[in-house]
C-alpha cells in the first residue's frame, strides 16, 4: 500500500500489501487483482476536492512480467468507486529489484521496488508521484517477516521541492499448511522527513491476514483496524492470483 503521499492525508488506496520474495521468472507473466473497501472511514477531506475512502471500493489488476537478472515489471490501473459512480483513479508503473534471494542461498531476501504514478487530482493533491520501497526478510522454518522502508516524493508543482515522506510495511506470517498461512500486516506512516512525528496525525493501520497459495485461485485477505484520529476505522482487503495461460 502506498500510504506515504504528497500530503500527509491524501491517499490512494489502490495496494494494501507488504512487499516480500516472490518475483517471475524471465519471461514469466502473472496478473493480480487488488481488491478494497472501507466501510468506516475518515470523513473530512485533506483538501478540496478530494475523494475520500469512506463507503468507497479500489479495484485494481496489476500485470507483472519477469525481465531476468533478478528484475520484474509491473502495471497497475486502478479504479474506483464512490457514491455509485465508478471511476478510473490511476496508472502506476514499478520495476522490483530481488538482487538477494534465499532460494539461491542468500541468507535473506532483499531488494528494491521503484514506481512512478499518474494519479486524478480527486485521489491526490500531486498528480505525479515517485516511490522507492525497500525489501527486506526471511524465512524461518514456518514463519516469514518481511519489512518495506518506503520513500515518497511528489513530482508536481507545487510539492517537488519538499522533503520525501516516509512510511513502512511489515508482515509476519506463519505457515499452517503447505497451502495456507496466517499472519499480521502493518502499515505506518510517519510522515515528511524532517517534521516531528505527532502519532495523532500518523496514519497506522492493522490487519489481521489469511495467506492461501493454492487451487483453484490463489489469494490473501484480511480485516483492518485503524490505530490513530489520521487512519480509517474499518479496511477490508483481498488480492486475487488471477490463472493465466
Amino acid at each position: 500500500m502506498s500510504l506515504a503521499s504528497a500530503s500527509a492525508l491524501a491517499v490512494l488506496q489502490d495496494e494494501i500489501q507488504v512487499y516480500d520474495d516472490a518475483i517471475n521468472a524471465k519471461g514469466e507473466k502473472s496478473l493480480e487483482l487488488h481488491v478494497n473497501s472501507t466501510p468506516r472511514g475518515i470523513q473530512t477531506p485533506s483538501y478540496p476536492g478530494e475523494v475520500m475512502n469512506n463507503n468507497g471500493v479500489r479495484v485494481t489488476p496489476e500485470l507483472a512480467y519477469g525481465l531476468g537478472n533478478d528484475l520484474e515489471a509491473g502495471l497497475y490501473i486502478s479504479a474506483n468507486n464512490y457514491a455509485g459512480h465508478f471511476q478510473y483513479a490511476a496508472t502506476k508503473l514499478r520495476l522490483k529489484w530481488l538482487p538477494y534471494q534465499e532460494s539461491k542461498g542468500d541468507a535473506f531476501f532483499g531488494g528494491v521496488n521503484l514506481e512512478v504514478s499518474n494519479v486524478q487530482p480527486q485521489f491526490d493533491d500531486s498528480r505525479y508521484n515517485t516511490e522507492a520501497r525497500f525489501i527486506i526478510g526471511k524465512h524461518f522454518d514456518e514463519w516469514m517477516i518481511s519489512f518495506n522502508p518506503i520513500f515518497g516524493m511528489p513530482l508536481s508543482q507545487p510539492f517537488v521541492h519538499q522533503a520525501p515522506y516516509f512510511s513502512t510495511a511489515t508482515r509476519l506470517s506463519r505457515e499452517i499448511t503447505p497451502e495456507m498461512a496466517l499472519g499480521v500486516e502493518l502499515y505506518s506512516n510517519l510522515n515528511q522527513i524532517g517534521q516531528p512525528v505527532i502519532y495523532p496525525n500518523t496514519q497506522q493501520l492493522g490487519f489481521l491476514m489469511v495467506y492461501y497459495d493454492g487451487a483453484p485461485i490463489a489469494f490473501q485477505a484480511g480485516i483492518g483496524k485503524g490505530f490513530s484520529n489520521s487512519t480509517d476505522s474499518l479496511t477490508l482487503k483481498a488480492i486475487f492470483s488471477v490463472p493465466l495461460p
